[in-house]
This record gives C-alpha cells, structure tokens and sequence, in this order.
C-alpha cells in the first residue's frame, strides 16, 4: 500500500508542477503592461503608497474628531433610522462618552443608543462606534428633516486643554414610498433564469398602480413568470413584486447587460382630498425608478474561428500506435497494480491472522483448556517438591484464566496481589459463588507457595478449582 500511495503522490506531484508552471505563464502575460512602470508612467501626479499602510490614513487635525453616517437619506413612516457615529481620537485625550446617551436630536426621537468598545485604529489615536436608533412621530409629514449637529466635552491630558468636538448636521427625507430590489444572481449562462425581487414599502394611503408592473419592458431580458406578494407590517404595507427573467439573445454581440430602471407608479389618495382642475376631479400619479442592475451572461460559443469536424474528415490511426500508445499502457499499469495490491493484501491477512490468533490465544476458552489439562493430571500424593511445583503450575494457569474472565490480559494480571485479583472480580460483578472460590483457592495456592504444604487443603484447592470451571461454563463465559 506505500508503494502504491508512493507512486500516486508522484503522479500528483508531476501534474501539479505542469499546472503550476502553466498558471505562471498566463498569469505573467501582459502583467507589466496592465500593472507595470508603464501603467505609472501614463498617470502623473497619482500618488500610490504601496510600503507604507499608515499613509492611507488620513491625519487628525483635532484631538477628537466625530465621523457621521447613515445608512438611508431616505425613510417612511414606521420604519427606524440607522446612525452610525465614529469617533477618533489622539492618544492622552480623555472623552465623556456618557453624553453621547444625552444628546438631543429633536424632531428625531432617539429609541436606542449603543457605545461600542475602544478599539485601536493606529499608532497615534483609537476609535469607538456609537450607534443610534431613530425615530420620526407617525403623524409627520413627508419632507426634508435636519439631524442636528451635537457635540461632546473632551479633556487633553498632554497639552492640559479642554474643548468640545461637534458633528455635522445630516438632511434626511421623508418619503412616502421606498423600494429595494435584488438578484438571486449576477453572473448567467444563456437560458437560465434570474429571480428578480422588488419590494415597496410605503404608507396605507398610497396606492401602486399594480396593473402596469407586469407589462414592465426588462429588454434585453423576457418576462417568464409574475407574482405579487401583500403584507402589512405595523403602519406600513410591503408589496413584493416577484419577477423570472431569462435571456435567450445578444442583441449587438454583447455580453454586459443590466436589468433596467424599472417606472413605479403610485398615488397619494386621502380622504376627503381632491385636487380640482376645472370641473373635474383630477389625482395626481408620481413616478420613482429603481436602480439597473448589471448581469453579465456568459456565451456559449467561442470567439475562434474552427474548422468543422465534417469538413477535416475523420482521423485515423495505425493499429500499431492504438496498441503502442493506448492498449499497452493500460495494460501495464494494470498490473503493476494487482500486483501490489496482492502483495499488499498478503500483508495485512497475515498481520489480521496474528492479531486473531492472539485475541483467541487471550480468550477464556483457550486458559480453561489449559487449566483443565493441569487438574486433570494432578496427583496430590506426589512428592513436597513435585506437588509444590504443580501448585505453581495451576496458580499460573488460574490467574490468566480470571482474569480473561474479567478482561484483563494475561501478562498483566500475573503481576496483581491476591487481593487486587478479587477485588477487580467484585468490581466487574462476578457472581459471588465464582469471587468466594477463587478467593480461597489463591489463598490456599499462596500458602503452599510460601511454605506450607496442606495435601488435604490442596486437595479441596483443587476440587474447587473444577467447581469453578463447571460454574463459568454453565453462565456461558466461554
């Protein structure tokens, strides 16, 4: 199996040199003339810092400077304004960052307010991002809303100086109408589909005029299937519009497409308010765009110029090369396979074979054969010496034999005590009649050992040792 393994890496290493070596040359193709000295040389005065990343950040001309953003300028009815406030500051300048919870940002009116952690922004100064939840009273009108600039106290311990750093003041809108669109993807073959997502969140009192969103031009892309999905969540209505387009076409061989601004159309209608214009009564229609969306479609033919297959002919080749170049190799390495793999598959039979030969060599069956050819030819009328080393015989082949009973190998257990033998017995729940014998008999065993021999004790060692055998048999422990 090394073998094998050795000459696959081999192979794997060689294709990856190849791919490597292939990578390198197209990826070096035109590389100095796109990102070179000459690239450089065409844009004077652009300055690129490429050594230095600290130079990308720009200096602080304050101890303490306060960065605003938002991430909607537009917003409705029931829907919350999301403030983000960076704030950085020098290294030895202290600032209350508790008056960011006191601020006053009337008419907006602040839901929440999160202080996050100092974090390190470089060498010379940290930052923090507080983050505000805003809110505009449902009764509101729609129109042009100033967050207004605030300011916090700070404290310079180096240059022993106090001062306050301001934010500026954000104009934001309220709209009746909001849209968001999505793509479930970007990048298309020829024929796929694109599920397209518009959703309008807008106030009760406008009115969408549905019936012209389906017969919407997405050119160069076609229309397969339409749905419109209503819910209303709080004060607001979300309409969904669920669009699958395809395109089958490149109009002007192009490849770049994008799906077009799409014209909205909706109506303010409220109650007993009507705009006249003469005698009749007129309702005034508005008009708001989504943005395009680029899609870029992959093309399914190539842009070289082949000549067709019926045109060259067939090709045909000697009978020689089809065996030389494609019949003799397979062949080959075919066997080279199964030949190591025989040999292989010889090798671990033989190591599975050891390791079954030793777990059954282990096993209670193969101690009580063993243990019962000793009691079978032990003479109690023998000699002090000849009994004493039948004694030993059997205590050797005993011990083994419980502790295979107790799953304990045999090299091991011949070191324990008799006490640790019995209590490892009790501790994996052998019956007490086994634990009781084997109790005695070792210690019968161990007093012949050491000094004393009790032929009528050995005797009752050894009809115990048969019980215990007959015992284990009958509970099935081998």
């Amino acid at each position: 199996m090394k073998r094998i393994l050795l000459i696959y890496s081999l192979c794997l290493i060689i294709c990856a040199c190849n791919y490597n070596a292939c990578s390198a040359q197209q990826s070096d193709y035109g590389q100095m003339e796109l990102y070179g000295e000459s690239t450089q040389a065409r844009l004077p005065g652009l300055a690129i810092q490429t050594d230095d990343s600290d130079s990308l950040i720009p200096e602080m001309g304050e101890p303490v400077e306060l960065w605003i953003f938002v991430g909607n300028y537009r917003f409705v009815t029931g829907k919350t304004i999301h403030l983000t406030l960076q704030m950085i500051w020098k290294l030895g300048v202290s600032v209350n960052v508790e008056e960011f919870r006191n601020v006053d940002l009337a008419p907006f009116k602040v839901e929440e307010v999160t202080i996050g952690e100092r974090e390190i922004f470089n060498n010379d100064c940290d930052f923090r991002v507080i983050t505000y939840i805003l809110s505009l009273p449902d009764d509101a009108k729609g129109g042009v809303y100033t967050i207004p600039s605030f300011s916090v106290s700070y404290k310079d311990e180096m240059n022993k100086e106090v001062g306050r750093a301001n934010t500026s003041p954000i104009a934001l809108k309220k709209v009746p109408i909001m849209l968001d669109t999505k793509v479930d993807r970007d990048v298309v073959d020829m024929g796929d589909r694109i599920h397209y997502e518009l959703t309008m969140w807008h106030e009760r009192h406008v009115k969408i005029l549905k019936e012209n969103m389906e017969k919407l031009d997405f050119s160069p892309f076609q229309v397969i299937d339409f749905n419109v999905v209503e819910k209303s969540e709080g004060k607001l209505k979300k309409t969904t519009m669920e669009y699958e387009l395809s395109v089958y076409d490149f109009p002007g061989r192009k490849e770049s497409f994008e799906i077009p601004s799409l014209p909205v159309l909706y109506y303010l209608e409220h109650e007993g308010e009507t705009e006249r214009e003469g005698e009749e009564d007129m309702i005034k229609t508005q008009t708001i765009g989504t943005p395009a969306i680029p899609v870029i479609v992959n093309s399914l033919l190539k842009r070289i110029d082949v000549p067709l297959e019926s045109v060259k002919g067939p090709v045909v080749y000697a009978r020689r090369d089809v065996y030389l170049r494609g019949h003799l190799p397979i062949i080959f390495g075919v066997v080279i396979i199964i030949v190591l793999g025989v040999n292989e598959i010889r090798k671990y039979a033989g190591r599975f074979t050891k390791a079954v030969k030793e777990k059954i060599a282990g096993a209670p069956l193969a101690h009580a054969e063993k243990l019962e050819r000793l009691i079978a030819g032990f003479n109690s009328d023998a000699e002090a010496d000849e009994l004493k080393k039948s004694v030993i015989n059997v205590d050797c082949a005993l011990r083994p034999f419980l502790g295979a009973l107790a799953e304990i190998p045999g090299e091991e257990v011949l070191s324990f005590t008799t006490t640790r033998i019995i209590d490892t017995l009790r501790s994996k729940n052998m019956p007490g009649k086994i634990v009781e014998s084997a109790n005695n008999i070792l210690g019968v065993f161990d007093s012949v050992i050491f000094g004393d021999i009790d032929k009528g004790e050995i005797e009752k060692a050894v009809n115990e040792v048969r019980e215990i055998l007959k015992e284990t048999k009958e509970r099935g422990y081998y």
